[in-house]
């Protein structure tokens, strides 16, 4: 199949990619090359799961993170990335199995093929996108009136907003992300590329803006979960493959082997759809979904780096945060103000395992008071 072909190619790129990196440029743990004075990061060479993609090297600004950069690096799980990139290439997390977050900056224009592909566990991409709706602090999303934290998605929920300054999805983007449960596409997107979120088998929502155009073949087949596909604008084009393999030849459509209620929604008035089918799927006209704000879930870098990612402590701290901080004015700047600092913290932590292991010693004798104020909480709910 094409689309076991196009994995095995990127694949192959991979290897050729990281067989080249002895011959770049080196500052600290990255590889990088430089092209008009500005940076590309080439490939990683730490061993910390916890990555912080610095915005200058060597007084270059860093704009893209190179094809393949992190291909196949199984131990990491947190990375984030600053706002000075305006591309992530091809395949940069393929096959990266334990990468749980990635916090991607505002300037983003554009992500490749396959850059998320096979990242099984991954559940939360932090967008940091300056729009009309949000304004940002350090990778995390907060209403106008910044009162209310929101990050995507929210720890277990698995959501994603796609940022606004990104126009279209590569191949393969994010296929095989297990974790994923819902995601928004925001209007600046035009495509969708072939099999974007194929075997995303957790998806059960997606809503298409009507600056869409057009669909690769695949896009989002084998998502067992997802029950409904929201259209807000007029048709868009929708490709098809005829494929052919040792186990005969079909169709490879957009919406193939989804949840047996699969349902096409699309506003009235709206123009090149068909009832009761469209393509073969159930169609109809359904109400617009409504936009829910998402839960405080997702913690930082930085606690995690301390205590690990699912570790009684973790799970505390953030019971605590959704559960106490949040529910007051001070608490929500005490929040702020945490996000604002922590991935300078997290960087200082990670290079200085004394100040880690300090950091750990305050926060341990502060947990019996954040645990009696979590149970004292969850009491009164």
């Amino acid at each position: 199949m094409h689309f076991r072909k196009s994995i095995l190619f990127l694949s192959l790129i991979g290897l050729m990619v990281l067989s080249s990196t002895a011959f770049a440029l080196q500052s600290g743990k990255f590889t990088y090359a430089v092209s008009g004075g500005a940076v590309t990061i080439t490939g990683y060479t730490g061993l910390s799961g916890v990555v912080i993609i610095p915005a200058i090297i060597d007084s270059m600004p860093v704009l893209a993170i190179g094809d393949f950069a992190f291909h196949r690096i199984n131990y990491l799980t947190c990375v984030a990335i600053p706002d000075s990139v305006t591309s992530i290439g091809e395949g940069v997390f393929l096959y990266c199995t334990r990468l749980t977050r990635v916090t991607i900056g505002n300037s983003v224009m554009s992500i490749g093929n396959g850059t998320f592909a096979f990242c099984s566990s991954l559940t939360s991409i932090v967008v940091d996108a300056s729009n009309t709706t949000y304004s940002s602090q350090n990778g995390v999303l907060y209403n106008k009136d910044m009162t209310t934290l929101i990050t995507y998605p929210g720890g277990k929920s698995g959501g994603f907003t796609i940022p606004s300054s990104v126009t279209s999805i590569g191949h393969n983007a994010f296929s095989f992300c297990n974790g994923l449960t819902s995601v928004t596409i925001p209007n600046s997107i035009t495509s969708i590329g072939n099999y974007a979120f194929s075997y995303c088998t957790n998806l059960t929502s997606v809503t298409i803006p009507d600056s869409v155009t057009s669909i690769g073949y695949g896009a989002f087949m084998v998502c067992n979960s997802l029950t409904k596909a929201y259209f807000l604008g007029n048709a868009p084009s929708m490709r098809m493959v005829y494929e052919c393999s040792e186990w005969g030849c079909t169709f490879i459509r957009v919406f193939d082997n989804c949840d047996k209620n699969f349902t096409i929604c699309y506003t009235a008035g709206s123009t090149g759809f068909t009832s009761p089918t469209w393509y073969g799927y159930p169609a109809a006209i359904c109400e617009e979904p409504t936009t829910t704000t998402t839960t405080i879930s997702s913690w930082s870098c930085a606690v995690e780096l301390i205590y690990g990612e699912n570790s009684e402590q973790t799970e505390l701290l953030r019971e605590y945060r959704d559960n106490v901080l949040s529910k007051t004015p001070e608490g929500q700047e005490t929040i702020k103000t945490y996000y604002k600092f922590s991935p300078t913290v997290t960087n200082l932590l990670e290079n200085s395992p004394q100040l880690k292991s300090k950091a750990k010693m305050i926060i341990d004798s502060m947990l019996p008071g954040i645990r009696k104020k979590v149970e004292e909480s969850n009491k009164g709910q």
